[in-house]
């Protein structure tokens, strides 16, 4: 019966879920993790920490220019063979990056590293692989592979503790082999799409897209796909970019800095990393939330609300060690969790709505590229702020008003004229 059950699930969910395994594994050691290797790495070889934070910088670089060639590659080739060479980058750069003694070993097996990552565990693989087998349900579709994403901050406090065991060097050196040993058998169960395979998006019935003429041009109003040169053209594709690179600015700040910042202000380096754990946790909620939301409600509406909360929890860590360090902190891990894990599901869903399904690999992964480039700033920003005034409270302000002028800009977001593009494909077909 459960065999019987399980051969029934439309292979559209089991991308999801090995999507979401690979990606998490990346996010939780890497993404997530590194901030875990900030503050030993700079006690041992007495680096300034915007030089450290400057390797995540580097990674931020890299994905900007390698998230528009991972995008393309999807869509042209498919994600199984590249994955399969992230994932060995991945593990070599971990391998390298345990050896370091000078700073430019450091960067180069950091950018080892962040290759591996963009063209294997990195979201912009998944989520361009799972757009192609959904349309009706993809905000769900992208809510569950996030959510299981949201998960990988578990693997945070275990980095942690074996950094505590046995040293950062030791740690990152078990990560090389475990890497591969983890990604590449999963890599076996991905395909490219479901026309491939005599399937449909969603797992819908061939014959629900064969009703009648008429029926058949809903269809194609249903999947229509803007090129990527077409998207690139229309105001909302920028508007998206200035959006997302705020978004990257605030996230990957966060991340690298929210451990040293509470270690400054009295946490214990262990506790510190639970929080970012409980921050992803709660993200999964949001993750979950909006994609079930996203597929019922405005996008739009949800991603205004979003950024909205994310200044306002930004705020709430700055009296952090001086006043309801506990309270505060709380606030920030539910607000900022909940609204940061429904920006990462909202984010793709909303370009699939506007951009459609064919070209999303590229067009995804160019708005990625191009937003990554407010990842790299924001960690060194706030690790300049730190070296010049030993306090991080300036940096925070800072990017809660960063969150205020992404609402603002996605006010004049507007869902590009698709139907005009449908006439014109549809007369185009008719008329050769």
């Amino acid at each position: 019966m459960l065999k019987k059950t399980l051969q029934n699930v439309y292979w559209g969910w089991w991308m999801v879920l090995t999507c979401a395994l690979i990606s998490a594994y990346g996010a939780g050691t890497f993404h997530y993790g590194f901030s875990v290797f900030v503050h030993p790495i700079v006690t041992e070889l007495g680096w300034d920490m915007a030089l450290v934070s400057g390797a995540f910088s580097l990674y931020r670089l890299e994905s900007g220019i390698a998230a528009p060639l991972a995008g393309y590659l999807v869509d042209r080739i498919g994600a199984r063979r590249i994955i399969a060479m992230g994932a060995v980058l991945m593990g070599i750069g971990y391998i390298c990056l345990s050896r370091v003694h000078t700073i430019l070993p450091f960067y180069l097996s950091f950018l080892v590293i962040s290759i591996g990552f963009g063209f294997s565990t990195s979201q912009v693989v998944g989520s361009s692989l799972i757009s192609k087998w959904f349309i009706r349900k993809r905000g769900k579709a992208l809510g569950l592979f996030f959510s299981i994403l949201g998960l990988s901050g578990l693997l945070v406090p275990i980095l942690s503790h074996l950094v505590y065991l046995y040293g950062w060097r030791n740690t990152l050196l078990i990560l090389g082999p475990l890497t591969w040993l983890v990604v590449l058998p999963l890599v076996l169960l991905l395909k490219h799409k479901p026309e491939d395979y005599g399937l449909l998006p969603d797992g819908d019935a061939a014959v629900q897209s064969q009703v009648l003429p008429s029926g058949a041009l809903r269809a194609e109003a249903r999947d229509f796909s803007f090129s990527f040169l077409d998207a690139m053209a229309t105001p909302s594709y920028w508007l998206l970019a200035i959006c997302l690179s705020l978004f990257q600015m605030t996230m990957s700040s966060i991340f690298v800095h929210l451990v040293p910042y509470l270690i400054t202000v009295g946490f214990e380096a262990r506790l510190a990393a639970v929080v970012v754990t409980f921050v992803t946790g709660v993200s999964v909620l949001g993750r979950g939330g909006s994609g079930w939301l996203s597929d019922v409600i405005s996008k739009k509406m949800l991603l205004m609300i979003c950024f909205l909360m994310q200044a306002a929890s930004i705020l709430v860590l700055v009296p952090v060690g001086k006043t309801g360090s506990a309270i505060s902190v709380t606030i920030f891990i539910l607000a900022y969790g909940f609204s940061y894990g429904s920006i990462v599901v909202i984010r793709p869903s909303l370009t699939a709505e506007y951009y459609g399904r064919e070209k999303f690999g590229t067009i995804w992964g160019s708005l990625q590229g191009i937003s990554l480039f407010g990842g790299i700033a924001g960690p060194v920003i706030l690790g300049y702020i730190y070296d010049l005034q030993k306090s991080y409270r300036l940096g925070l302000i800072f990017l809660s008003v960063m969150n205020i002028l992404a609402f603002i800009l996605v006010m004049f977001l507007r869902h590009p004229n698709m139907r005009t593009e449908v006439s014109k494909a549809v007369l185009k077909t008719r008329n050769p």
